[in-house]
């Protein structure tokens, strides 16, 4: 072989050892790149969780606890508050006349005012109710509690005109001496109050 084809020979050879030594380092370079993608199968801790050692299992923070709902207050109930709102005005004029006249202890004439009231309107519970007052102011007891439990029946759930009801019951039970009576009858004022949102 002459001197040219010895070099030939020199020169491949010499350029098969740089790229084999390129192609080594190329491969010891990009093996030793840690792969940035968590292995397969592995718990990915949440956003702000502390490291963990090596070798241990991540503890996770526990769930947020939901917010507590609170209930809603309750209602009032939507019955009528006063004998306005479903008399006559002959009947609201009875009253009115019937209350000022006992206001200034006039209990007879105030009774008679409502007894007329009642007559034009006999289902008014709200005139029964003020008559069974009147029957308290005049130590009527019996008939105070008998006008009183009449207006509750006819009231049908009205729990305002209920309560000023039980209230006259309870006066006179405790008038009465009837201790037990007057206790039940405060039980269901009690109860109603509470219904109410006042207890």
């Amino acid at each position: 072989m002459n001197r040219a084809g010895k070099a030939k020979v020199i020169g491949a050879i010499g350029m098969i050892l740089v790229l084999a030594g390129c192609a080594s380092t190329t491969g010891t370079r990009e093996s030793s790149m840690p792969d940035p993608r968590p292995p397969i199968g592995a718990v990915i801790p949440a956003p702000g969780t502390p490291p963990q050692p090596p070798g241990q299992v991540p503890v996770l923070p526990p769930p947020a606890m939901p917010m507590p709902i609170e209930p809603p207050e309750p209602q009032a109930p939507s019955f009528p508050r006063s004998a306005s709102e479903i008399s006559g005005q002959a009947v609201v004029s009875l009253m009115q006349s019937a209350a000022q006249s006992r206001a200034a202890g006039r209990h007879d004439l105030a009774a008679s005012q409502l007894e007329r009231a009642q007559r034009i309107e006999p289902r008014n519970y709200f005139v029964w109710s003020a008559l069974a007052g009147v029957y308290l102011d005049q130590r009527q007891f019996d008939q105070a509690i008998s006008v009183a439990s009449k207006s509750n029946s006819l009231a049908r759930g009205n729990v305002y005109v209920e309560l000023e009801n039980w209230k006259i019951i309870s006066a006179a039970r405790l008038a009465q001496g009837d201790s037990l009576g007057a206790l039940q009858a405060q039980a269901r004022i009690d109860e109603i109050q509470r219904q109410l949102g006042g207890g």
